[in-house]
């Protein structure tokens, strides 16, 4: 089964614990606490990845070092060393956050502009995809200047380019498609006489 698949039966169960419990922002900052130190310490994130370190001591030390993060959190990290699933910890946290997003009827859309939009224009965006999408919409920008104008946006699995370049790039594979459809041109760079 794939890493993601296998991420989404873990991060399902362990925010429906977390809901129930009523911890669902406390697990997931306290999850994103974890996967941060690991990517802060190369020497952490290799023991913990390890698959040569004895578990029962990779568990101990771990109940040791997450004494401040909630039994849950400490119990699923914990699991994961068990069932020898250490490497989809990061895939679950950034799971994690998507469900909490769904629980609490929102999304993230990334916007990508070629320059800062003003505030205003960035809330008024906000509010329009709001409206569209039936969520509180959380933006988060971008900028990306080889854009050359317009934006790109993406919520969830939807994907909007209305930039330049991206117009642009569809022109070209447009022009590309129908080239070989194309008259030749003859040697003084006019289409061939038909006659």
């Amino acid at each position: 089964m794939p890493k993601v698949a296998v991420a989404r039966r873990y991060s399902a169960a362990l925010f429906a614990l977390a809901a129930e419990a009523g911890a669902g922002e406390q697990t997931v900052s306290q999850l994103d606490a974890f996967v941060a130190a690991l990517d802060r310490d190369p020497e952490l994130s290799q023991f913990y990845e390890s698959p040569v370190i004895d578990r029962a001591r990779k568990e101990q030390m771990l109940q040791t070092a997450l004494a401040g993060a909630s039994e849950l959190v400490r119990n699923f990290i914990v699991l994961l060393v068990r069932k020898r699933r250490e490497s989809i910890v990061r895939l679950v946290a950034h799971q994690m956050h998507e469900l909490l997003d769904a629980h609490e009827g929102r999304a993230r859309a990334m916007i990508e502009t070629p320059s800062p939009l003003p505030p205003a224009e960035l809330a008024a965006l906000a509010r329009r995809l709001s409206a569209v999408y039936h969520r509180s919409i959380e933006p988060q920008v971008k900028v990306e200047p080889e854009l050359l104008g317009g934006i790109v946006v993406q919520v969830g699995d939807r994907y909007i380019d209305a930039s330049v370049s991206g117009k642009l790039e569809g022109l070209r594979r447009h022009l590309l498609a129908s080239a070989d459809t194309w008259p030749a041109a003859s040697s003084n760079g006019h289409a061939g006489d038909s006659r």
